[in-house]
């Protein structure tokens, strides 16, 4: 995204990226200080400035290569982001609320989840609530991301959860089209119904001439929880943008997701069924997965295992319907270590029948929350 390295204050570095990056950082900062100054004088503002710093080292052999590489990297337990949130209290039936989170790369101190990734892709919204609910505005999170979350023991890693690389994560193998974010979308989130949460989201498609994104889009999700068990279902249609996944006409896809996780107090329990439906212009294809896994206490901490199946992939130039299925899985331990901070080894296999090798990613990290 910008060139690395030690940038003197004596050089002249003009209007070069960095020194934009630079000037963007230095603006938020005052921003968060004015805020935060905010807070203390007004008793009905707050504002929150919270994050995850997630680091490990391993070595991973991606799907169809033979070779291992070592490597330390970010995001083995959650993605790192940093962020600011706020709540101004209007009066009694009205609050304002806003959050600003971006995701970073802190074993390179690079900003966003890669280079030319938006810069504050986790959320970038404003909106308001009221006892009928809360809508907002902006950028928020896909509706299949958090009951994916909920209900797999690895949670939204994008190294090392099955469910998640059956989802979101598995690179040009990921079946659902879209981000785990949208933008230009507006989403309404209902109050506490007898432990049901319902959320709708519809995206705008503002940028026509962009075809890294669809057009319309449309999903919701709703998440039960009821003491030990929580439940979720969520369901999406988009539009293929233009050349996405090597089509050339485009499509619709339709996605639905239904899944449940029952804490036993020193054991977890986690399924969920995933079906993606991809009417395409060219060709129509679906894919079916099952998602299965487990915690269970173990010394100080917990052993984690999950698997996935799917009974199809998007591996392959456009060979959808004989695509194979795919047989993913991961075993790892997480420590506690205090309050806001966790230490974590896992082991993780993805496997697609048409690739020439499975693919291996082992890693040991410490993730800080704060």
């Amino acid at each position: 995204m910008y060139p690395h390295g030690f940038v003197s204050g004596n050089h002249d570095i003009g209007d070069n990226p960095l020194k934009q990056q630079i000037r963007k950082t230095l603006a938020l900062g005052a921003g968060a200080l004015c805020l935060a100054g905010g807070s203390v004088a007004h008793a009905d503002t707050e504002v929150e400035i919270h994050g995850i710093i997630d680091v490990y080292g391993g070595a991973e052999n991606p799907v169809g290569e033979d070779e291992w590489t070592g490597k330390l990297s970010s995001g083995g337990k959650d993605t790192s982001y940093w962020g600011i949130s706020a709540r101004h209290q209007v009066n009694d039936g009205l609050a304002v609320v806003g959050a600003l989170e971006a995701f970073l790369r802190p074993d390179r101190g690079d900003a966003g989840r890669f280079d030319g990734d938006v810069f504050f892709a986790r959320n970038a919204n404003v909106g308001v609530e009221t006892e009928y609910g809360t809508v907002r505005g902006g950028r928020v999170t896909a509706p299949l991301f958090l009951p994916m979350v909920f209900t797999n023991p690895f949670g939204g890693s994008f190294e090392f959860s099955p469910a998640n690389y059956h989802t979101y994560a598995g690179g040009p193998n990921a079946p659902l089209v879209g981000d785990s974010g949208w933008s230009d979308t507006v989403q309404y989130t209902s109050p506490d119904l007898n432990g049901v949460t319902i959320n709708v989201l519809y995206g705008f498609g503002n940028n026509e001439e962009d075809d890294s994104r669809g057009d319309d889009r449309i999903g919701a999700y709703a998440v039960y929880r009821d003491g030990a068990f929580t439940g979720t279902a969520a369901a999406h249609a988009v539009d293929y943008a233009l050349d996405a996944a090597g089509v050339e006409d485009g499509g619709t896809q339709y996605a639905a997701l239904l899944g449940g996780m029952y804490d036993f107090g020193t054991f977890q329990l986690y399924g969920q069924y995933q079906h993606i439906d991809n009417d395409l212009d060219v060709d129509d294809f679906a894919i079916n997965s099952v998602t299965v896994g487990a915690s269970v206490d173990a010394g100080p901490g917990q052993v984690l295992a999950s698997y996935a199946y799917a009974d199809a992939s998007r591996f392959g130039e456009n060979d959808y319907e004989d695509g194979g299925d795919r047989h993913t899985w991961a075993v790892g331990y997480e420590l506690p270590l205090g309050d806001m901070a966790t230490a974590y080894a896992t082991y993780f296999m993805d496997d697609i029948d048409d690739a020439s090798d499975s693919g291996h990613n082992v890693g040991t990290g410490v993730q800080l929350r704060f």
